[in-house]
């Protein structure tokens, strides 16, 4: 009995993270038996942030389907830069919508919004599309906390970031942004023409 309670309490501090490694959760707590990831918040003093960053982007780059992250700072950030990169999709998306209606209507209306959308999908582009930050959106009600295991985290309000295939979001964007950039550049040469 006391060597299985023994063998025991080596496989608990086997499995015990410390404070500073990225902790793989269970495959089986997520969709489609991918993997978890909790990333802990560091107190040894030693620069946490670039260590929490180093280890984020270790967990992007493996394509982690569930990334939870604890540290307050870094969760903070990378949401803000989630959030920067669907708003340069929705821009592109949405003026270049209004630029496609508004083409049949008024075309003098329609070149602003064809600029803003060519323009947003063109940043988009070179900033974000190519980043492995851009395949992941930010869990913001909680739906998918009942996958992580609670009894391994430290934080009381941690950042849940989820894993999205954004292929067909980014055809989309691409198409309408291209469309308006024809569009755009058939106005500018029938302005210049006449």
């Amino acid at each position: 009995m006391a060597s299985t309670n023994e063998g025991d309490v080596e496989r608990r501090k086997a499995a015990t993270p410390s404070d500073n490694e990225v902790v793989p959760v269970e495959s089986y707590l997520c969709e489609e038996d991918h993997d978890c990831v909790i990333i802990h918040e560091v107190f040894d003093g030693q620069a946490p942030l670039e260590k929490g960053e180093r280890e984020l982007d270790k967990a992007m780059l493996a394509r982690h389907s569930t990334i939870v992250i604890e540290p307050h700072q870094l969760g903070e950030e990378c949401m803000r830069y989630i959030r920067v990169g669907n708003a340069l999709h929705k821009s592109a998306v949405l003026s270049g919508v209004l630029a496609l209606g508004m083409s049949g209507f008024r075309w003098s209306w329609s070149i602003p919004f064809s600029t803003v959308s060519v323009g947003c999908a063109a940043v988009y582009h070179f900033s974000w599309q190519h980043d492995p930050a851009c395949k992941y959106q930010v869990d913001t009600a909680g739906h998918y906390l009942h996958r992580i295991p609670l009894d391994q985290l430290t934080a009381t309000a941690p950042i849940i970031l989820l894993r999205r295939d954004d292929r067909v979001r980014k055809k989309l964007h691409n198409t309408i942004a291209g469309a308006c950039g024809v569009l755009l550049v058939y106005q500018l040469f029938s302005y210049a023409t006449s």
